[in-house]
């Protein structure tokens, strides 16, 4: 539950904050070469934010060639963020347990995984990402990708709110 309930919180917030959509996603630890793939079956289009043209898209079968889905083409190059926002339990004993966490990072788009050859989810973003964090223990679930390098403001966010911000 924590999950779901986090995946909104993350969404609320990047729109509050940033005036954009994110990206939910899963990650997929990409090994040759130290990067992420964020990968789900639906992507918002209008990644630089609502009021702004929407990147490119084409329409493709969903798992199994069943239904047809847009997938939106992330731009290579584009400086993103993940955030995923870990909701805090205020019956801990712990004091750092109450609080919210978010995990926060920072990274620039490789490539557009072409889905099929490579197998998942239809929007599937590689994203090198920044600093030494071990692709195979990546943190988070359902986490958001978004356009822009907001670590600075989101950090910030952090202090202001009360929350714990984790740099990964």
């Amino acid at each position: 539950m924590s999950y779901r309930l986090g995946a909104v919180a993350t969404q609320v917030i990047t729109q509050y904050l940033f005036d954009r959509p994110g990206f939910q996603q899963d990650p997929v630890a990409e090994t040759s070469v130290d990067g992420i793939i964020g990968a789900h079956c639906s992507c918002p289009t209008r990644l630089n934010g609502f009021g702004t043209r929407p990147e490119p898209f084409d329409i493709k079968h969903h798992h199994g060639n069943r239904d047809a889905v847009p997938r939106t083409v992330w731009r290579p190059g584009q400086r993103i963020t993940c955030l995923d926002v870990l909701p805090g339990n205020p019956k801990a004993e712990e004091e750092a347990a109450q609080h919210s966490t978010c995990l926060i990072s920072t990274g620039t788009v490789l490539k557009n995984m072409e889905v099929p050859p490579a197998g998942g989810c239809v929007v599937s973003v590689l994203v090198k990402m920044d600093g030494e964090q071990n692709v195979l223990s990546f943190p988070g679930f359902h986490q958001l990708f978004f356009y822009g390098d907001f670590k600075k403001e989101t950090k910030s966010f952090c202090q202001l709110f009360g929350f714990s911000a984790r740099v990964v």
